[in-house]
């Protein structure tokens, strides 16, 4: 067996030096955020375009209002005062939009418009289109289940105007009605801003997104009516926060270890983890020397006693076997030299001791037999006593078979 390790020092700390420059390698590229796309066409605070929400957020800015573009986690950014403005969503964000309806203070903008972009100017429109009343439709009924859409394509008297300031928005336009929701500027046909109050949270619908797009800001009191709007909602210090995430802007994760544990990435994570365990399992003990193997069993006649004798040990028996070799010699004894057949026990060894005595045997069996069976009832464990005892047997067994030896080493 050799005492080398399967891998050089050397060899082994250039495989750790490089799996740690690989590492941070990648923890480089990973982190950091990611913007969606800045130059989108559609309704985000990011896009300059006819149906964009980039100008709000400028004139909102410029009245120094605090705005937040928010990417990701927005209801942490909401402080006491604030209001979360969802504007326009994409169909199908229904688990997104229901987790940020938790908010106190809500503006929802109904959609209304889509856009193609302009192949030469990527920040303009080549056209746009009327969106369907579904989408609208599925949007308002987030809130209210029970809310109906109506596109008015003639003028529209407005007779409720809590705010004071007239919407000028493009036909044909866009309206709701539904029971729960309490106007704040109405028609006979319906509502342009409706108010849904839930105990403390308060949410307002815009049914018409003219008001606040780019291309509505630039006809007549637009800009006036949509700040006029936000600053009713908004507390003294509070923040308006435009959610981003609904357009499909997302920042990537800054922290690449929270990917290891999201779905589906958790699934290569348990895979990796389990591959790790197993070749530790396999190949960690040969690294450094190998380990000696265990001792192996004695032939023979001696290695065959010893293997016993430690059997024996282990199991903590020696008074019993001490006891019944005591035993056994005396019955081997009697036999040869023919003790009478009714005798046994204590008959037995006074025949034997007046044998020895006569044979001038130095051993008393006698006594032996005694002391092995008060050790042996006592349980006592002194191993030296009994292995002299069985010593002294053995010796009797001979001078009183064989007669005295000469020689002193026999004893």
């Amino acid at each position: 067996m050799t005492s080398q390790p399967v891998f050089s020092q050397r060899v082994l700390v250039g495989w750790v030096a490089a799996a740690v420059i690989i590492f941070a390698a990648s923890l480089y590229f990973m982190g950091g955020g990611q913007l969606g796309d800045p130059e989108s066409v559609g309704p985000s605070t990011y896009s300059r375009s006819a149906i964009g929400h980039a100008g709000i957020a400028a004139v909102l800015q410029r009245q120094n209002i605090p705005v937040v573009k928010s990417q990701s986690n927005s209801l942490g950014q909401l402080t006491r005062g604030s209001v979360l403005v969802i504007a326009e969503p994409r169909t199908g964000n229904e688990e997104i939009i229901r987790t940020l309806l938790k908010a106190d203070t809500i503006l929802i903008v109904l959609p209304k418009w889509s856009g193609v972009r302009n192949e030469k100017k990527s920040e303009w429109l080549r056209e746009v289109k009327e969106r369907g009343v579904t989408d609208a439709l599925w949007t308002l009924r987030l809130v209210a289940p029970l809310g109906e859409v109506a596109r008015q394509n003639t003028p529209v008297t407005w007779t409720t105007n809590q705010l004071g300031l007239a919407p000028n928005v493009v036909e044909p336009t866009q309206l709701i009605r539904g029971d729960r929701l309490v106007p704040i500027i109405s028609s006979a046909d319906g509502m342009l801003l409706g108010e849904i109050s839930d105990r403390n949270r308060k949410v307002w619908i815009l049914s018409d997104p003219d008001v606040i797009a780019n291309h509505g800001l630039a006809r007549a009191g637009n800009a006036a009516l949509a700040t006029a709007l936000i600053n009713r909602l908004r507390g003294t210090n509070g923040v308006v926060v435009f959610d981003e995430t609904i357009h499909g802007y997302a920042v990537k994760t800054s922290n690449p270890f929270m990917l290891m544990f999201r779905f589906p990435f958790v699934i290569a994570t348990a895979q990796a983890a389990i591959a790790i365990a197993l070749l530790l399992w396999a190949s960690l003990i040969r690294f450094g020397a190998p380990q000696s193997a265990p001792a192996s069993l004695k032939v023979g006649r001696q290695g065959l006693l010893e293997n016993v004798a430690r059997l024996i040990e282990f199991t903590g028996h020696q008074q019993v076997m001490i006891r019944r070799y005591v035993q056994e010699t005396i019955r081997d004894v009697a036999r040869q030299l023919h003790a009478p057949s009714a005798l046994a026990g204590e008959q037995l060894v006074a025949w034997l001791q007046r044998v020895g005595a006569a044979r001038s045997v130095s051993v008393d069996c006698g006594v032996i037999v005694q002391r092995v069976s008060e050790l042996a009832e006592a349980r006592r464990g002194d191993l030296t006593q009994l292995v002299r005892y069985a010593r002294d047997i053995h010796r009797w067994k001979q001078e009183i078979i064989d007669g005295i030896s000469r020689n002193p080493r026999a004893h």
